[in-house]
C-alpha cells in the first residue's frame, strides 16, 4: 500500500475513513493516557489494567462523534457558511468558528455526556464535570493551545480530503492530554464523594 493509495481511500471514502481514523486514534490515545496514569501512580504491574468502559467511551466519542462530525463540518457546513476558496478571510473564519463555537459547544461536551451514559451517572453530572474541567483544570486554554495553531495549518496547507487525517494525527496528542484532564476530574469527584459519603 502506497501513500497514494491512502490518499485515494480518504478521497473516495471520506466518511468511513474519518470514523475509522478517529475511532482508532482515540482508543490508542486513551490507552496511552491510562498507562501514563497507572505508571505515575506507582501501581504494581499486576494492578495495571485497561479500563474498558473508559476506552469504549473514547472510541465512540472519537470515531462516531468526532470522525462523523468533522466530516460533516469540514465537507458540508464550512463550504456552506464560508465558501470553498482558500482565502485568508475564509481560513480565519474557519479557524475562529471551529475553536470558539464548535469546540466549546459541539466537540467537547459529548465526551462528558457519553462517559456519563456509559458510567451510569446523571447527564447533569457529566456537564458539571465539563464545567469543572474548564474552570478548574484549564481545559479550553489547553484546547486552544493545541487547536489554534493546528487548524491554522490544516485550513491553510492541508488538502481538503486529508484534513480529517491531519486533524486526527494532531488529535492523537490532544486526546492523551484531554483524557488525562478528564481523569483528574474523575479522581477529584471520587475523593469528594468519599468525603461526603456516610460512614458505617
Amino acid at each position: 500500500m502506497t501513500l497514494g493509495d491512502v490518499s485515494e481511500f480518504y478521497a473516495t471514502y471520506p466518511l468511513q475513513s474519518a470514523v475509522l481514523t478517529c475511532g482508532l486514534k482515540a482508543s490508542i490515545a486513551d490507552g496511552i493516557a491510562q498507562v501514563k496514569a497507572a505508571l505515575s501512580s506507582a501501581a504494581a504491574p499486576e494492578e495495571m489494567s485497561l479500563e474498558v468502559k473508559r476506552n469504549v467511551a473514547y472510541i465512540l466519542y472519537g470515531g462516531i462523534f468526532i470522525g462523523l462530525m468533522c466530516h460533516m463540518e469540514y465537507d458540508y457546513v464550512f463550504p456552506a457558511l464560508f465558501g470553498t476558496d482558500h482565502s485568508v478571510l475564509t481560513i480565519l473564519q474557519e479557524i475562529l468558528f471551529d475553536n470558539f463555537i464548535s469546540g466549546p459547544l459541539l466537540w467537547l461536551p459529548p465526551a462528558y455526556l457519553i462517559k456519563a451514559i456509559l458510567y451510569d451517572y446523571p447527564i447533569q453530572e457529566g456537564l458539571q464535570n465539563y464545567w469543572s474541567d474548564i474552570h478548574d483544570h484549564g481545559l479550553l486554554r489547553k484546547y486552544w493551545t493545541v487547536w489554534l495553531p493546528a487548524q491554522t495549518v490544516s485550513f491553510s496547507l492541508v488538502p481538503d480530503h486529508l484534513r480529517v487525517a491531519f486533524m486526527a494525527s494532531v488529535s492523537f496528542f490532544w486526546f492523551i492530554m484531554f483524557s488525562t484532564v478528564a481523569a483528574e476530574n474523575d479522581v477529584e469527584t471520587l475523593e469528594d464523594a468519599a468525603l461526603v459519603a456516610p460512614r458505617d
